[in-house]
């Protein structure tokens, strides 16, 4: 069980490297184009949307490892609980992320602050 879990550990972690390698070598990498807009509602939209961002990477990353929690448990209750509460928590934060972006762009459309 060991072997298995350190095989996938290092499948996931060279795919981790590899596959965002891969999607740069479709399109390359855009230029950087020189500050042409700067205001406050595009400074705080960057930063909520990359923040979205990693908050959906980190839930689906939760996601998979409750997955395999759930796949490994043989039966055992407490690691099925595990699972769901991990699915559970995952759901609830892209659901807090979401509702975090809408009142933002729900502020920025009422204070009249969108280009």
């Amino acid at each position: 069980m060991k072997i298995f879990k350190n095989k996938v550990i290092l499948a996931v972690l060279i795919g981790s490297v590899v596959l965002p390698l891969l999607a740069l070598a479709q399109g390359g990498i855009t230029p950087v184009t020189p500050l042409q807009d700067v205001s406050l509602t595009n400074i705080i939209n960057t930063i909520v949307n990359w923040m979205l961002g990693l908050l959906i990477a980190l839930a689906a990353v939760f996601i998979m490892v409750a997955a395999f929690y759930y796949l490994t448990s043989s039966g055992d209750e407490e690691k099925l609980k595990s699972a769901k509460n991990l699915i559970i928590y995952a759901v609830v934060a892209i659901a807090v992320g979401a509702i975090s972006k809408l009142i933002v762009t729900i502020a920025t459309r009422l204070l009249g602050l969108s280009g």
